[in-house]
């Protein structure tokens, strides 16, 4: 059996404040099984692309994803933006839409497919919508 491995590409609006930075990088190095391979900091976007990878299990008779350890980093992640970060002063070139601008998920290894990356993306959309139920948020750009 092959390891299937997905990147995900994170960007959240938010570079200037190094508090806030450093927080949520540490949250996505925290668990020895994600791995955070760049913090791409833009000070002119306002705006931090954090790229993390894993690994992702399917169900053995269906092939759909059901486990990937970047699903609780990511909601980690996340849910600290969301508490630190105001956009109603946040100031930035790069149009935005939100705390979390962009996801997209990506195959990295052989094993692994588009349609991994889409059912992954589709498991942490829902993760992020039960998990933050109480959090107020425009939209989350999903790509795969």
């Amino acid at each position: 059996m092959h390891l299937k491995v997905i990147c995900c590409k994170l960007y959240i609006s938010e570079s200037q404040n190094a508090a806030v930075v450093d927080a949520i990088s540490r949250i996505g190095q925290k668990d020895p099984e994600v791995g955070l391979l760049s913090k791409f900091e833009d000070e002119y976007y306002n705006r931090v692309r954090y790229t993390l990878v894993s690994y992702i299990t399917s169900e053995s008779s269906t092939g759909e994803a059901v486990f990937s350890p970047i699903r609780k980093v990511l909601l980690a992640m996340i849910e600290a933006a969301f508490s630190a970060i105001n956009l109603e002063v946040h100031c930035g070139t790069h149009p935005r839409i939100g705390v979390v601008d962009d996801m997209s998920f990506h195959p990295l290894s052989q094993a692994a497919t588009m349609e991994d990356a889409a059912q992954l993306a589709k498991l942490v959309a829902s993760d992020i919508g039960n998990g933050l139920q109480g959090v107020l948020f425009d939209k989350i750009l999903f790509y795969h």
